[in-house]
């Protein structure tokens, strides 16, 4: 039985929130100084990934509709939108590895990565700017 895309595109949305409410609550609960700071960090590290958006209007409005829901929230082990210690492993597989496990899917994201009328161009420029190569 296959799930559908818009069926998983909900699964990354409530895993999304799910972690972040998680995050805020284990903030909360740390009361030494170093837990705390690393906990700050982790959330400004996630804020930077929810507020990050490409400079392109055209690219932006891509982005919002495919990548956003699980990119900028780490959501089902997504890479996060700009974090380039979590992008640079799969950088080295190259634009073209990656253009392809983009189209065909890989893991939890579906295949097209919920963008159904990108073109080949446009997965190279959404891949640049999640990895942080490009703005």
């Amino acid at each position: 039985m296959q799930v559908s895309s818009a069926y998983r595109f909900v699964q990354c949305l409530l895993l999304g929130l799910s972690l972040t409410l998680l995050n805020a609550c284990s903030a909360e609960l740390n009361n030494s100084d170093g837990e705390a700071q690393s906990a700050a960090a982790a959330s400004s590290s996630a804020a930077s990934s929810r507020s990050r958006m490409p400079n392109d209007p055209s690219l932006k409005a891509l982005y919002i509709q495919s990548c956003y829901g699980c990119h900028s929230s780490g959501a089902a082990g997504a890479p996060r939108s700009g974090n380039t210690e979590q992008w640079a492993p799969r950088m080295l597989k190259g634009l073209d590895t990656l253009l392809v496990n983009t189209k065909n899917g890989l893991n939890s994201m579906p295949p097209r990565g919920m963008c159904m009328n990108c073109s080949d161009d446009d997965y190279r420029a959404l891949i640049l700017f999640l990895s942080g190569e490009a703005e």
